[in-house]
C-alpha cells in the first residue's frame, strides 16, 4: 500500500471529492479491521468498530494534517474508538470474549494466533507484524508511517518473530 495514494485520496475527501473513498476503503480496511480484532477479540463487534473508525474517521477529515501518515491516523482512530467501548461498557479489562462462529475455523485459529501474539508482544512489535504480515506494508512504508528508520523496525521485527517462535514452542511441549 502506497501512503502517496492515501494522501491523494484525503486531499480529494478535503475537497467534497467522495468517488475514490471505496477504494480508500479497500486499501485500509485489512489492517484496521485486524488492529480493531486484536482489542476485541471478536469478529462481529470488530466489523461494527470498523464501521465506526471510518466515520469518525470522515467526520474528521478537516482536522487530518496530509503531512501524517493517513493509514497511521486510522489505526489511532481504531484503537481509541475501541477503547471508547470498553470504557462506555465499563469493562476494566478486555477479558470477556464474545463467541466467534465455530464454522469459520480457520477465523478461530486467526484470533487465537492474535491473541497470543498480543500477550507476548509488546504493543509496537504487535503494530509492525499487523502492519507487515496482515496489513502487508514494506518495511519501507512502515518506516514511513511510523517515523521509524528501517534498521529499528527490522530489530524490532525479527526480536518479536523470536519470542513468537519461543511461545510457540513452549506451547508444544
Amino acid at each position: 500500500m502506497n501512503e502517496d495514494i492515501l494522501s491523494i485520496y484525503l486531499k480529494e475527501f478535503k475537497n467534497g471529492n467522495m468517488t475514490h473513498f471505496h477504494t480508500f476503503y479497500e486499501l485500509t480496511k485489512k489492517g484496521v479491521f485486524y488492529n480493531i480484532l486484536s482489542l476485541t477479540k471478536s469478529y462481529e463487534l470488530s466489523e461494527d468498530l470498523l464501521q465506526d473508525t471510518y466515520v469518525k474517521f470522515l467526520s474528521s477529515i478537516n482536522e487530518i494534517k496530509t503531512s501524517k501518515s493517513v493509514l497511521g491516523y486510522l489505526i489511532m482512530i481504531s484503537k481509541n474508538t475501541t477503547l471508547d467501548y470498553f470504557k462506555k461498557k465499563k469493562e476494566e479489562q478486555f477479558e470477556e470474549y464474545e463467541e466467534v462462529e465455530s464454522k469459520d475455523t480457520y477465523s478461530l485459529d486467526k484470533l487465537i494466533l492474535l491473541e497470543k501474539m498480543r500477550d507476548v508482544l509488546k504493543e509496537k512489535e504487535f503494530n509492525l507484524i499487523l502492519y507487515h504480515l496482515i496489513d502487508e506494508l514494506t518495511f519501507e512504508e512502515i518506516s514511513l508511517i511510523t517515523k521509524e528508520p528501517i534498521g529499528t523496525l527490522l530489530f524490532r521485527y525479527n526480536t518479536a518473530i523470536k519470542k513468537i517462535r519461543r511461545e510457540l514452542k513452549y506451547e508444544e511441549i
